[in-house]
This record gives C-alpha cells, structure tokens and sequence, in this order.
C-alpha cells in the first residue's frame, strides 16, 4: 500500500554524507587517495578507443581487400574468357586452313588420277550401327552449298571410287557405298569379269562365277579395276583385290574383293560432274 505521506529525512544524514564526500575530495586532493582509480580509468578510456578504432580500421581494411578481390576475381575470369575466345579462335582458322590445304590435295589428286573435274564434299554423317552390322552402307556428304549435283554419279575418296550418289536433298547428298547389299559394280581381274555385289559387310563386295569361265587358282591378292560396264564408273580404276574364293557348288564359286577406300578414314569426298562411257 502507498504510503500517504512523504517520508522524513534527518537533517544530519545530509550532514554526514557532505561531511564525508568533503573528506575524500580533500584526501583525494591532498593525498592523491584515488589516483590509481583514476589512472585505470583513464587507461580503460584509451585502451576501449584503441580497441575500437583497430577495429575500425581493419573493418575498413578488410573491406577494400574484399572489393579488391572480387575485383581482381572478376577481371580474372574476364581475362580467361578472352584467352578462351583467342584459343577458339586460333584453333577454327587452323582448322580451317589445314582443311583449306587438304581440300587442295584431294582435288589435284581426283584431278591427276580421274581426268575429270569433281565436286568435293565433307562427310556429314555415317550410320556405324548398320555399316557394322547390317545391310544398309549408306554416308551423307554435307551440301550446305546445295551445289547441283546428279542422281547415279560416281563418289570417290582417296585415290580410289566408293559409292555413287543414291539421292539428293535440300543440304545433303545420300551416297550408297560399295558394299552395300543393293549396289552391283561391274568389274574385271586378270581372271574374269563380273557384277559384283556389296555384301552387307564393311569394305567386302563379291560376285558369283563359274568354274568353267577361266582358272581360279593363285588368285588372291589379285587387283580387281572398274570394267566401265554399264556406262557409270570410269573403266581401269582399282578399287580393290581378292580377299577370298569361297566355293558355292560344284560349278560355281564366290570371289570376295576387299576394297581399297575405307570410308572410316576418308572426310572429303568427291563428285564427278561429268561421266562418259568408255566403252
């Protein structure tokens, strides 16, 4: 409960407590009683504003040194960018001038060994999966240029013919190559003359002779050539040599050739533009 009235302070109580802080101004004065005090307080004071401004300024140095590092991080990965565009860079011309040196190459030797000017082309796609297993030996040649090319016209790589273009469109070229099961080559050997077919094998095409058509014996290694039948491949081209003779019945056998182009291992190919029948 308040109490209703104030409460009543002597008069010597006041007196006592002025008394008492008059004597330890005056020990303090005379004596120097609370020096000591006063000297840690004062210390306390100047050690806190040390404390604080340190920690000021390594809050402010800490500061700088992080924006100077994010700085420096940034212009690093700046500077890698632009060292990754100049190797890019280099990389695409070399690139392409040692692509510009082998297109050279390969046309003055289709020139030097076709006689005939060609159209030539950059593989686009290969189908591996059926090339390695199956029926269907088919490449693509990049047409981007949507040169004008015909249907049925022989495709070489190397020194040597591979396939013939099966179909055009807009960008590509559809090239059937050897030995694919539908394409028949004619051809010739010291030995015969035959239609050989592709046989669903990579690089192996074969045909089908009789035993009565001439001698067979010390035949493998044989070069087989283009006969020029048929008005579509030039005739004396080697395209390859006999690999094997496998005996079909007692009249008839199969001549298996192993062809000289590897597609694996071609990137340009070219394109007669023109053909004329030999024969």
């Amino acid at each position: 409960m308040a109490r209703s009235t104030p409460t009543y302070t002597p008069v010597r109580n006041y007196a006592i407590g002025f008394l008492l802080s008059a004597f330890i101004l005056f020990s303090d004065i005379r004596y120097e009683t609370f020096a000591n005090i006063r000297a840690f307080v004062h210390a306390s004071t100047l050690y806190s504003q040390m404390i604080s401004r340190g920690l000021s300024e390594n809050i402010g140095i800490t500061l700088v040194s992080f924006q100077e590092n994010k700085n420096l991080f940034r212009e690093n990965k700046e500077l890698k960018e632009q060292i990754l565009k100049i190797k890019t860079q280099d990389f695409i011309e070399r690139k392409d001038y040692k692509e510009k040196i082998q297109i050279i190459d390969f046309y003055q030797t289709a020139i030097g060994v076709f006689k005939n000017d060609v159209d030539i082309f950059k593989i686009a796609s290969l189908d591996l999966t059926n090339y390695l297993c199956c029926s269907s030996h088919r490449i693509y040649l990049d047409n981007t240029s949507q040169v004008q090319i015909d249907k049925n016209v022989p495709v070489f790589a190397g020194s040597s013919f591979i396939g013939q273009t099966k179909n055009i469109y807009t960008n590509f070229i559809e090239v059937i190559l050897f030995s694919d099961i539908n394409h028949l080559l004619p051809i010739k050997s010291n030995a015969f003359y035959c239609d050989a077919r592709g046989i669903g094998k990579p690089m192996l095409i074969s045909c089908k002779a009789s035993k009565n058509n001439g001698s067979f014996e010390n035949v493998i290694g044989d070069t087989v050539f283009t006969s020029g039948l048929g008005g579509v491949f030039f005739k004396d081209i080697e395209i390859g040599s006999i690999s094997g003779i496998n005996s079909l019945s007692i009249d008839e056998i199969e001549v298996v050739i192993t062809l000289k182009a590897n597609p694996l291992e071609e990137t340009f190919y070219g394109v007669m533009k023109k053909v004329h029948d030999e024969i």
